[in-house]
This record gives C-alpha cells, sequence and structure tokens, in this order.
C-alpha cells in the first residue's frame, strides 16, 4: 500500500509559521478553532470520497483544509469563488486551513468537486457527523459563534459557487 500524499501548503513555505504568530492574535476566533478541534481525525472519513485515496496520481489538497473552506464559506456566507478570494487575501483565513503565505487557497472549482464528491456519494451523513463534531467540541469549549450561522448541517452544500 502506498503513502498517502497531499499537496504541502504549509510546511514548505518560505515563511514558516512566523509572520502568523506575529499577525493572527493567539485568541482569534479561527486561531482558537484550529487549535481545539483534532482536525486530523477527520482526514480518514473524508478521504474515503477521494479515488485512489490519495496514494496515487496527482496529490490533492487534504481534504480537512476542503472542509476547513466549507466552513469558512458558510460561517461568513460566502459563495465558492468569494470563499477563495478570502481565504487568499485574509491571513487569519489562510491560517486556519493550514496555507503558507505564498501558498494560493484551493480555487473555487477544486471546491465544487469536494462538494459533489459530497453529494455524489451519498456520504452527506458522514459530512454531517464531522460537523455536529466539531460544533459539539467547540461549544463545550467555550467558543461562542454570535452571529456566526454554522448550525446548518448542509454548510458546504448549497448551490452557491
Amino acid at each position: 500500500m502506498s503513502k498517502r500524499r497531499f499537496i504541502e501548503t504549509r510546511g514548505q513555505s518560505f515563511f514558516g509559521n512566523y509572520i502568523y504568530d506575529m499577525v493572527v492574535p493567539k485568541d482569534h476566533f479561527l486561531r482558537l478553532l484550529n487549535q481545539l478541534i483534532p482536525w486530523d481525525d477527520f482526514t480518514d472519513k473524508l478521504l474515503e470520497l477521494y479515488a485512489g485515496g490519495a496514494e496515487y496520481g496527482r496529490p490533492p489538497f487534504n481534504p480537512t483544509q476542503m472542509l476547513k473552506v466549507c466552513l469558512l464559506s458558510r460561517f461568513y456566507n460566502l459563495t465558492g469563488r468569494q470563499v477563495e478570494i478570502f481565504v487568499n487575501e485574509n491571513l487569519p483565513a489562510k491560517y486556519f486551513v493550514g496555507l503558507g503565505l505564498d501558498h494560493r487557497a484551493p480555487d473555487h472549482s477544486t471546491l465544487s468537486v469536494f462538494r459533489n464528491r459530497l453529494i455524489k456519494n451519498g456520504n452527506l451523513q458522514i459530512f454531517e457527523v464531522i460537523l455536529d463534531r466539531i460544533i459539539a467540541i467547540a461549544q463545550q469549549s467555550g467558543i461562542k459563534f454570535g452571529s456566526l450561522q454554522i448550525i446548518d448541517r448542509e454548510a458546504c452544500l448549497g448551490q452557491r459557487s
């Protein structure tokens, strides 16, 4: 069995985490969410949606990064194109997704393919379980979402692109 491979997005960045540590406040909502949620626990469940399981072919984005982009889309009520721009231009969002400063966010069509995999493979239940777990962990940890709307389980399944 081959080793899983994903697009390298932060580890090979020239800047590393230095600028993020200087600019993104330690108490920023997205930094706290990134620290509290065991994101790697979701990779295996989401990887079931990928042909080849990321073991062969062109390396994909880590499905957890795609999930984070979907969550940002829902948090800020953004379309696929808007969330792509938002992540590329917003340092806390870029940090949250796990991108190096010199890396681009997944484009809107990649996000659409990810959404379609969820719908086509009938794995909406996997997504619902993951979203419920993220919400529960965040709320148990005392994160208050305020006006952010993350209760909707179809966070990244809307028809917006």
